[in-house]
């Protein structure tokens, strides 16, 4: 039996049943009708019946209230296959207003950024953060806290810590298994967890870039389903002729739409789905949230009906998702009405049959946290005043290379100082959670900053703060003024802060409305690009992933650089 079905009464399952054998009027009709049928691949024509929020018939039908469609397309509600929420830089509540004015009706959520930060409690802060929003806000557990071991978060997350969450109904499995080397080894807190998800007939989404034979074959064997990493079709190709799903990202710093472009055909598209994985918030609001995804793929020469399919019905089907990405009888009738196919215009977007409008977004995103997740959220830096001479040093340092629009890096050789004119910055992860006193160290090519420094607590996926600057002292000054406002990002040149952007839940998240978020972000960019940041990168995004150990080939963390491939650090 379906979820939503499930939820209905016996004289309510009845009811709907008689809906659909055009006995009882609907409750909501949309005459005449064009939709997108996911199952034979095609834009059919009737009307659309609506009972107790879920789709009841499809044919002739009459309502309590009816809206003629003429003209309009009505498309299944958009599915995200994965995102971090914290990484758009607002709560949930926040969040999910948005979202659902791009169509975005459910998501996969993986809460391993402020879980980083704040242990079990980060995932608990999420799970009642997005209670009872009117967006399915469905859970990946966080599968690698941390990512792996040259990681140094504020906890530290085992199998028997994520065994209480498995009978959570919002909970389907875990998320991004990112310690690939872990895997391989089979070393026993990752096998305990994979095996502990597997016991609970739980999933196991990967994150394996450039992974391949038979590293591959034991990463897959270990129970992972799917990867959104992937940045080339071959790639893509020999993840999925073994079984992986691909998720094709496109966020604010990763976007493989175009490099993957070729899986949005038969016989890959209906093993290919969408997700935006780490995406800001003034992007959300600019450019769209997967309706975005959808109409650069149809610009690019999809067929609309596999976009919108990838964008829906994909994603349900790879999560087991029965009432969910389709419109038939029995499914929830979540859905989007366009104007326009082809620029995904659209001109309404309704949850379990609601339309949602201004009006009730603002009555229904709303959160009810406890104060003692609260006050924790809002106590998460414990860490020294930084002094130039911290971040000092005369020996030679790998240099990582910034590839625009891409997360991997590349290597450039090596660096002992900066060098501003040949766009060698230096680059530091220092460690903010436990009071440890360590610093890692590096440089950074491709940046492009020409002066200042730059520094984010928003650094993937510790979370400890890296800053970029072209002086030690103006990076030490950046990071002590984003420890005084409680971590965020700052823009720091010529002795003051130019422009900052205050993130007070857990160093990553901001509790004001999406246009004042907005407003920050666009303002720090702007600054950053101004004093020369690269505008084929985005200035904090890009930045915050150089110090995430698991994507190749070169990161800087809080004990130096690590190389990736050779799984080691720089000595």
């Amino acid at each position: 039996m379906r979820y939503q079905q499930r939820k209905m009464s016996r004289g309510e399952y009845e009811e709907f049943l008689q809906v659909a054998a055009g006995h009882v009027k609907a409750g909501l009709v949309l005459k005449n009708a064009t939709y997108l049928d996911v199952f034979t691949n095609k834009f059919r024509q009737g009307d659309i019946a609506i009972s107790h929020g879920s789709f009841a018939g499809i044919g002739e039908y009459q309502g309590e209230k009816e809206i003629d469609m003429t003209g309009k397309t009505v498309v299944p509600g958009f599915i995200d296959a994965h995102i971090h929420i914290e990484s758009t830089t607002v709560v949930p509540a926040i969040f999910a207003k948005e979202a659902l004015k791009h169509g975005t009706t459910a998501i996969l959520t993986d809460p391993h950024e402020i879980a980083n930060v704040m242990g079990v409690d980060g995932v608990k802060y999420m799970l009642e953060a997005s209670e009872g929003l009117p967006m399915d806000i469905l859970f990946m557990l966080p599968s690698c806290v941390p990512s792996c071991k040259f990681d140094e978060p504020g906890a530290q997350i085992l199998a028997e810590d994520m065994e209480p969450f498995y009978e959570d109904e919002r909970v389907y499995g875990i998320a991004e298994l990112m310690d690939v080397n872990g895997v391989v080894t089979r070393r026993k807190d990752v096998l305990d967890k994979t095996f502990s998800a597997i016991q609970n007939d739980k999933m196991i989404d990967g994150h394996a870039p450039m992974i391949e034979g038979t590293q591959l074959m034991s990463y897959i064997a270990a129970g992972v389903l799917s990867d959104h990493e992937c940045t080339t079709f071959d790639e893509a190709i020999e993840k999925m002729g073994v079984g992986i799903w691909i998720m094709i990202r496109e966020g604010t710093a990763g976007k493989n739409l175009e490099s993957l472009i070729g899986l949005c055909k038969e016989p890959y598209s209906s093993r290919s789905m969408f997700c935006t994985d780490d995406m800001h918030i003034n992007d959300i609001m600019s450019e769209g949230h997967i309706d975005n995804i959808v109409r650069k793929a149809i610009k690019l020469g999809v067929d609309p009906v596999v976009a919108y399919k990838m964008a829906s019905y994909s994603a349900g089907t790879y999560f087991g998702l029965r009432d969910r990405g389709a419109i038939s009888p029995g499914f929830l009738a979540d859905f989007i009405v366009v104007n326009d196919v082809n620029t995904v215009d659209i001109d309404g977007v309704y949850k379990s049959g609601i339309e949602l409008t201004d009006e009730y977004l603002d009555n229904n995103c709303k959160s009810n946290i406890s104060k003692e997740l609260i006050d924790k959220s809002h106590n998460t830096f414990n860490m020294p005043v930084v002094t130039t001479g911290m971040l000092k040093s005369n020996d030679e340092l790998p240099i990582l290379g910034l590839v625009n629009e891409q997360l991997y890096t590349t290597r450039e050789g090596l660096a002992s100082k900066i060098d501003v004119e040949q766009d060698i910055l230096k680059a530091v992860v220092v460690e903010r959670h436990k009071n440890t006193g360590h610093i890692g160290m590096g440089f950074i090519k491709g940046y492009g900053l020409k002066k200042g420094a730059i520094a984010t607590s928003v650094a993937h996926d510790a979370h400890n703060i890296i800053a970029i600057g072209a002086s030690e002292e103006e990076i030490a000054q950046a990071i002590n003024e984003l420890k005084n406002i409680g971590g965020g990002m700052i823009v720091y040149a010529d002795g003051e802060v130019k422009a900052s952007y205050a993130l007070p839940v857990a160093g990553l998240m901001s509790e004001t409305d999406a246009l004042s978020a907005k407003t920050a972000l666009e303002n720090v960019n702007k600054t950053a690009y101004e004093f020369g940041v690269n505008r084929g990168i985005d200035p904090f995004m890009t930045l915050s992933f150089t110090a995430l150990p698991v994507i190749p080939e070169l990161r800087i963390t809080t004990h130096g650089v690590v190389d990736v491939p050779a799984w080691r650090l720089f000595k």
